[in-house]
């Protein structure tokens, strides 16, 4: 995944429509926080098209979020997405955004945009 973070995103399918997802990365502004995310995911497949021929699935869920910086931060995610599968089935591309409500040590919002591609497992 490529955005903020930056890093390793995989995701598990429980179904046609359910999914969790994960991630470990870096943000890659002013500070290089490592941070970890996990997200439960409900699918809307072919709720949109790209060029009337490349059906794009919509996605949202709700999910949590570490940050590492001088201390451990903690809030909650609210992913909404699409993305495109892959002919095989065994990855997509997708385009996320993400607002994140810190509550432990820190209290605050901060939006997280992603591109990238998963792997299914």
């Amino acid at each position: 995944m490529l955005g903020n973070p930056t890093g390793l995103n995989g995701k598990y399918w429980m179904g046609a429509k359910r999914a969790i997802d994960g991630g470990l990365g870096f943000s890659l502004g002013k500070h290089t926080d490592f941070s970890i995310h996990s997200d439960y995911l409900l699918h809307d497949e072919a709720a949109l098209y790209l060029n009337d021929v490349k059906a794009l699935d919509l996605y949202y869920g709700i999910g949590g979020r570490m940050e590492f910086t001088n201390d451990i931060e903690v809030g909650i995610r609210v992913p909404v997405g699409l993305l495109h599968k892959v002919e095989n089935g065994k990855s997509d591309i997708f385009g996320e955004i993400a607002p994140v409500l810190d509550f432990l040590t820190r209290t605050g919002i901060e939006i997280h945009l992603l591109f990238g591609s998963r792997y299914y497992f």
